[in-house]
């Protein structure tokens, strides 16, 4: 229990020192603002949790996260502040979770239950003021993990049954990879075109039938109407597919075995596996370590299995 309290006091304390130094460097009075308020916010959490540990005999102390913060700038750096904010942004849905299972599991005074009730509607208010600008952003999140994933699963895949068959030829097992790849590019990109113009039509008649409803009725019908982009989505897709092709096919043209090229193509899609699934899993509040294990044993399982394929058809 004294660890879980830590754990918090620790993830308040760091995101208020990020949220602190992207304030310094936002130049838009209105969200300088509204990061210092998620400063002060973040840093109350952090003084519950202090206050916590110590009604408990535990002796906090400060801590500075500089690493977190530099990895912060650096992303606010290179995405700008929209994108590294709803990145951490994205983390307080782990917290959210654990506050809640801690409420109804913790043993607090009345006091300490309704400051913990305040802190979790702060951290779900949190998403609100960003809303605004990130419309869209989710889909496109959507769009390019859909599309790298399958590239890298498909083409791993298909590369490591190729590999079992032509041990010798790598530049033959890069090529087929790539050929593959670029049709899978295609075919991706044009269903999610598909998928995503039969929405945007089934969507653009129920504004339609609003606006009728409105005009001839008078009747006021709210409902969310979001309308994505089908060419965006589709170039999203498949531009991230073809990049995963990239990822697994590049190592067949610079080794000089097909074998050592899909070790070196493995850990490759291993590593891309390790960044994507933690940006899904906080995106989810979902454990981080589950998700990308997930997504690396399914990935190198598939590979493995077609690899044992190709195997036999060159034994036979």
């Amino acid at each position: 229990m004294e660890g879980v309290i830590l754990g918090f006091y620790k993830d308040e304390l760091k995101a208020s020192q990020i949220y602190k130094r992207l304030a310094m460097k936002e130049s838009d009075v209105k969200v300088k603002h509204q990061l210092e308020a998620f400063v002060k916010m973040e840093k109350q959490h952090a003084e519950f949790w202090k206050k916590l540990m110590e009604s408990r005999g535990i002796l906090p102390k400060e801590y500075k996260f500089r690493f977190a913060v530099l990895l912060y700038l650096l992303i606010r750096k290179v995405l700008g502040l929209r994108w590294s904010s709803r990145i951490l942004e994205l983390g307080e849905n782990k917290p959210i979770r654990e506050y809640h299972e801690y409420y109804k599991k913790g043993d607090f005074t009345e006091e300490e239950k309704e400051e913990l009730k305040r802190i979790i509607l702060d951290e779900l208010a949190h998403e609100n003021f960003f809303k605004e600008e990130e419309q869209g952003i989710e889909n496109n999140i959507r769009d390019i993990f859909l599309g790298m994933n399958d590239g890298l699963v498909e083409i791993l895949s298909t590369v490591a049954g190729l590999t079992g068959l032509y041990m010798g030829k790598p530049r033959l097992v890069g090529i087929s990879g790539l050929i593959v790849g670029l049709a899978g590019t295609l075919s991706m990109s044009i269903g999610t075109f598909i998928s995503v113009k039969n929405q945007k039509d089934v969507k653009s008649f129920g504004i339609f039938r609003l606006r009728v409803l409105k005009e001839l009725f008078n009747r006021e019908e709210r409902e969310e109407m979001e309308i994505e982009n089908p060419l965006k989505s589709a170039l999203f897709t498949g531009v991230f597919y073809l990049m995963g092709t990239a990822f697994i096919v590049y190592s067949f043209f610079i080794m000089k075995t097909a074998a050592t090229a899909l070790i070196l193509s493995s850990l490759t899609a291993i590593l891309v596996w390790i960044i994507s699934g933690s940006i899904i899993a906080l995106s989810s509040g979902l454990s981080v370590s589950k998700k990308v294990f997930e997504m690396i044993i399914s990935g190198i399982g598939a590979a493995i299995i077609t690899f044992g394929v190709g195997k036999v058809f060159s034994l036979l």
